[in-house]
């Protein structure tokens, strides 16, 4: 008979391995959250970073469009500055489209970013613009999808004029019909609060219906703003929301919101309509972060008055903003985004600044004088980027 030998696991060396205890289990799932938390934030500075990247070349575009535009549109030997504000008198045609509407009607509500179409790739849009007016209905609600069967270029929206950190690519739902398509980007109004149809207080490089030339851009263009960036509002806001930096608020009459008909006043009063940094909506506040028309400022590309399409350097960015309809649809609309410490801007000579809200703003709280276009700015270096010709740049954004 044949005999077998038992041998122990202990003779071997060999050992049977006990399973991952509970204790265990959590500690390695504690570690492996502990990371994650870690490397989160991480991921999402990368990703802002790559956002904003992406927001400052869109700008970037715009300013080497104008540059475009400048180069194909002269006087003589002066290269001229597309329109900020308003369809130029000159460049409206006479009598009816070809649909019967007069080209006369609303000229005013053209934007300037419709000029630059051609020179971003978008010629056929453009093209568009000139073969009808879309204008007639205004801003109303009315025909604004479709008119006359096709589809109104001014609700068309484009890529470039959206910046990814604001979080828009279309229009949102519950919003009105009357709002458009919207941009993320503005002209350089000046460091003066300005009005939808008037030249008088513009001290940027950009005209109410008119064409500045180079030349009056006498502070450099390396020294003078062109665009901005002024975050959107995403969603309409309830009665007491608070967003300091998409929101306007709405001054009526004159004498309660610092502006008067002359545009002398102080910018104080406009600083301190958020205060803890928050717009509450009351009394002749709206709601819909506008006027009393309930106006969305940025919801209309295409438009033509300061309110859709501008900005001002009275306030350092992120700044409040501030309205007031009685006085000729005067605004002070600060340059805001969604990046952590300031906003992308471009200048005319087509560099790009991030332009942090410390930036020095200045000692000073009265407005320019409307009737002196030129002269230094109280809102010391920030404003003084805002006008073309303040008399030069003392400092570097």
């Amino acid at each position: 008979m044949q005999n077998f030998t038992i041998v122990s696991t202990s003779q071997t060396g060999l050992r049977r391995r006990g399973a991952f205890t509970l204790v265990e289990l959590l500690v390695v799932i504690a570690i492996i959250g502990m990371l994650i938390a870690l490397l989160l934030p991480a991921v999402q500075a990368a990703r802002e970073a790559a956002r904003r990247m992406s927001c400052a070349n869109k700008l970037k575009q715009l300013s080497l469009a104008v540059h475009n535009f400048a180069d194909a549109k002269k006087e003589g030997d002066q290269a001229l500055l597309p329109y900020g504000f308003g369809r130029p008198i000159m460049d409206v045609p006479a009598g009816n489209d070809s649909r019967g509407n007069a080209w006369a009607t609303n000229a005013d509500r053209w934007g300037g970013l419709i000029e630059l179409l051609p020179f971003i790739e978008q010629t056929v849009l453009h093209s568009r613009f000139l073969e009808e007016n879309f204008f007639i209905s205004g801003w109303s609600a009315g025909d604004l999808t479709t008119q006359g069967g096709t589809e109104n270029p001014r609700t068309v929206p484009i890529d470039l004029f959206l910046c990814p950190s604001n979080g828009v690519t279309g229009k949102p739902s519950g919003y009105p019909a009357a709002y458009t398509a919207p941009s993320s980007y503005r002209f350089n109004q000046g460091d003066n609060p300005g009005t939808f149809n008037t030249n008088n207080r513009v001290r940027g490089p950009f005209g109410y219906r008119a064409r500045m030339g180079m030349g009056v851009v006498t502070d450099g263009l390396s020294n003078t703003l062109a665009f901005s960036e002024r975050a959107l509002d995403s969603e309409p806001q309830p009665t007491n929301s608070t967003s300091v930096r998409v929101q306007a608020t709405t001054y009526d009459p004159a004498s309660a919101g610092g502006f008067t008909t002359e545009g002398l006043s102080d910018r104080r009063i406009c600083a301190g309509s958020a205060p803890g940094g928050h717009y509450l909506f009351s009394g002749n506040s709206t709601p819909f972060g506008g006027n009393g028309y309930s106006y969305r400022w940025g919801w209309h590309w295409a438009g033509g008055h300061w309110y859709h399409t501008g900005f001002v350097t009275t306030l350092p960015p992120n700044s409040p903003s501030c309205y007031n309809r009685a006085t000729n649809f005067q605004s002070m609309l600060s340059a805001s985004s969604f990046h952590t410490g300031g906003v992308n801007v471009t200048l005319l000579d087509g560099s790009g600044r991030f332009v942090s809200d410390t930036v020095d703003s200045g000692t000073g709280n009265a407005f320019p004088t409307p009737a002196t276009p030129g002269g230094p700015s109280p809102f010391g270096v920030w404003g003084g980027f805002g006008a073309r010709n303040s008399g030069g740049a003392t400092a570097s954004l």
